[in-house]
């Protein structure tokens, strides 16, 4: 029952953020995300103060921890939030499912990690799916060219999203546990994005409003910690290859969610599209299961 709950969590709370991201569109990019993750920095703190969970390390694995944080917690949420300003948020999320493929790609390059016959076969899949769901977008190409923007948005989003996963296999082998390295990491990439915002000359001061106040507490609290800790500890109780098929109802639940919210409207090829993809990640997660 238990296992039921957190995976409940992972994907009740995952699958909604890609909503609540677009009730912050209104404010600068720089502010949401700047202080979404200086937020939940400052709540893991508070985490690892209580279980007592050391923050000390070396300047060079500070600043291992710190270029992780800028790939996961900054550039890549920049991307995100600028894609959802022009295509819904469903779409971005079911472009977002391709990271298994960047990260079975960028392990093989990085780290030598053999890719099997399924996880190939599911990346061919998943290439051909997200294709499929983006066809009814793109057929109605009006020359503008910002639908086509938000979608090689979300997919820059995507591989910066891998390339700080990769960082993060990386620390971790080198002996930097994930929780410290994800707190510090969420830190630095929150300011960073409230750097960037100041140096553009924009207000990055939280806007004391229920509208912007509401998404921001979701968005650190439930989506960036409560989350994150069931998953962990999803993955602690059933093995990460189990635990992983939460990826997979996640972008179901965005797309539901952004077609109840933002008017998306499915047609047979998007619809055969979000099948193909999900059908992809489910090989490449059985390819890790069962290498070839």
């Amino acid at each position: 029952m238990l296992n039921l709950i957190l995976y409940a969590l992972t994907v009740s709370i995952w699958g909604s953020t890609w909503l609540v991201i677009t009730f912050q569109l209104g404010t600068p990019i720089e502010t949401a995300v700047g202080w979404r993750f200086l937020l939940a920095s400052v709540l893991l703190l508070g985490w690892c103060a209580v279980r007592r969970i050391s923050l000390k390390f070396t300047p060079a694995q500070y600043a291992a921890i710190v270029a992780q944080g800028l790939l996961n917690f900054c550039a890549n949420y920049w991307m995100v939030y600028q894609a959802e300003a022009r295509i819904s948020s469903g779409l971005v999320a079911v472009i977002f499912s391709l990271l298994m493929v960047f990260n079975m790609i960028s392990a093989r390059i990085f780290f030598a990690q053999p890719i099997s016959r399924f996880s190939a076969a599911g990346a061919g899949l998943g290439l051909v799916g997200v294709c499929l769901v983006f066809w009814p977008e793109l057929s109605g190409f009006d020359g503008s060219g910002v639908k086509l923007y938000g979608a090689l948005l979300a997919l820059a989003a995507t591989f910066f999203s891998s390339c700080g996963n990769m960082m993060s296999l990386q620390n971790q082998k080198a002996g930097i546990p994930l929780i410290p390295s994800i707190t510090i990491g969420m830190g630095a990439g929150g300011l960073a994005m409230l750097a960037a915002g100041w140096l553009r000359g924009g207000d990055i001061s939280i806007p004391l409003t229920p509208e912007f106040l509401a998404p921001l507490l979701y968005l650190a609290l439930f989506g960036s910690v409560i989350a994150f800790a069931a998953y962990l500890t999803l993955i602690h109780r059933i093995g990460a290859g189990q635990a992983s098929y939460a990826n997979v109802l996640i972008p179901i639940l965005a797309l539901a969610l952004s077609t109840l919210f933002e008017g998306y409207h499915w047609q047979i090829a998007s619809a055969a599209g979000l099948v193909v993809t999900l059908a992809g990640n489910i090989l490449i997660m059985r390819g890790k299961a069962k290498p070839q």
